[in-house]
Order: structure tokens, then sequence, then C-alpha cells
């Protein structure tokens, strides 16, 4: 109580260190929380809330694992269920704007052809 108001104002902002962020998973009832650092990008998001999912053993399962290396490679971040553009896995959850995600497995066809990986756009999306 022996602070003034002047020397309240001259205190720095505390700097965010931690993020509580809502993802809601493909087909899932409910969100799972992640508690991620506040520079974690797109790609660290998916990977702990496929971690999180797991370890509470949520249903229904999520796809097995196509021969991805990466957990982050096998699904997509998007803003909302009905956005059809996915995240940059690159850029931060911080710059964002948003604390609330909805996560799909990316649906990878592999064109015999010429051996291309492609993904649909539409990859959330039964159509």
């Amino acid at each position: 109580m022996g602070h003034s108001v002047a020397a309240l104002s001259e205190r720095p902002a505390p700097r965010l260190t931690q993020l509580l962020v809502n993802v809601t998973v493909e087909r899932s009832l409910w969100p799972v929380h992640v508690l991620l650092g506040a520079d974690a990008t797109v790609a660290d998001l998916a990977r702990a809330a496929v971690a999180v999912y797991a370890a509470e053993g949520r249903r229904p399962p999520l796809p097995a694992d196509d021969g991805a290396t990466d957990t982050a490679a096998r699904f997509e971040l998007h803003l909302s269920k009905y956005t059809l553009d996915a995240l940059d896995p690159e850029e931060k959850v911080l710059d964002l704007g948003s604390r609330n995600f909805f996560l799909c497995a990316t649906r990878s066809t592999l064109r015999s052809d010429h051996r291309l990986l492609l993904r649909s756009s539409l990859s959330c999306l039964d159509v």
C-alpha cells in the first residue's frame, strides 16, 4: 500500500511467458487445453495438442502415422472449423490474435504418375 500511483504507472508491463490455448480436434466432443511458451509456433502447438489428446486417451483416436516423421506434418491447424486455409507452421501463435484453434489431419494423396505429394485445400472439410 506504500506505492504511489506514479511508481506503479512507471513499472513496465509484465512480459507474457506462457499461453493457454484451446484446440478443438476434428470429430472430438470438446477441446484440449494446451499450455505453451510465448514464442511457440503453429507446428509446436500442433505437436503439443496431439500429445495432450493422446495422453488423455481421447476418442476418437487420431489417424495412424502415415510415414511422416514429424507429428506436426500429419495435422493442420485452422483458426476455426469453417476456415479453408491452414495456418503457416512457422507462424508464432502469439501473433495470430486467437487462443482457439481447430486441428485436423491432412488429407495427403500420392499422385502415381509424377510421385508428387499433393494436399487438398479442403483438407478439413468433408465435402
